[in-house]
């Protein structure tokens, strides 16, 4: 079987010594040796893994569009292999980009279906009225980092069987760092909203953004069982009551971001 690689300079795969069980089975979660045996140098061959006896990592011979598809659709699967067999270098941007679009859109009162929070300026100086980005900026790595720090201290409280190291080599801290931002991707179903927001009812874009954060709520349900190795209904559990501390102490966060107003 010919395999072309196609993820090289979007997820390239890991590089590990040989022997070393640093991949994980994207079908199992289980790790693995290696992915692939290179027969000549044009033809390789994917390793079953010893466990489930499926292909370790289907999707080293897949189009980047056919991962996508597959990340849109919650495969645990694609999760997996973008997390354990992928490196990660890109992502740490995506989590930037998404940050500034949900600054961009609640600066924009784009959200105000939702929320009565704001930090738009009504002076007509641009100076301080570009003040209100910066502040919904701060307000949004704020969240970020709230959610990240409370799914995390919920899981070691309530799932105290989260390992210390993953099946690639990396700190668990880390690999949910990288599983909350991958489950952020959803959110660039934002842009509609900023396309065709003077189209759109109040109503119609409070229901568009309630979806949005529904598929995040789900995507991240859906990583974090992959992250920690617990069942759906346990990492709903955390991710929920997460949410809600989040949301509590963000409301006193923008309190006192709006006294910069």
């Amino acid at each position: 079987m010919k395999l072309s690689l196609p993820l090289q300079g979007y997820f390239d795969l890991l590089k590990h010594s040989p022997g070393e069980k640093k991949f994980v089975c994207i079908n199992c979660g289980r790790p693995v040796s290696g992915l692939y045996r290179q027969i000549s140098s044009t033809v390789l061959k994917i390793i079953d893994c010893d466990k489930c006896k499926k292909p370790a990592d289907k999707y080293i011979e897949f189009e980047v569009l056919i991962i996508l598809i597959d990340l849109i659709l919650l495969s645990k699967p694609a999760y997996r292999h973008i997390l354990y067999n992928s490196d990660c270098k890109n992502l740490w941007k995506i989590g930037c980009i998404l940050i500034l679009l949900e600054a961009y859109c609640f600066w924009t009162d784009a959200f105000r279906g939702i929320t009565s929070i704001t930090y738009r300026s009504h002076l007509t100086d641009p100076f301080l009225s570009e003040k209100g980005f910066y502040l919904s900026t701060v307000h949004f790595v704020a969240g970020f980092l709230l959610l990240y720090g409370f799914i995390y201290l919920f899981t070691r409280v309530l799932h105290r069987s989260v390992p210390k190291v993953t099946g690639n080599g990396k700190t668990y801290p880390h690999m949910l760092l990288h599983g909350v931002i991958l489950a952020s991707i959803g959110k660039f179903l934002f842009i509609p909203i900023i396309i065709w927001r003077e189209n759109s009812t109040e109503t119609g874009m409070a229901i568009h953004i309630v979806l949005v954060l529904m598929y995040f709520v789900i995507s991240l349900v859906q990583i974090h069982s992959v992250v920690s190795d617990c069942t759906r209904s346990r990492s709903g559990a955390i991710v929920i009551l997460a949410f809600i501390v989040k949301a509590y102490f963000l409301t006193r966060v923008s309190g006192l971001l709006q006294q910069f107003v």
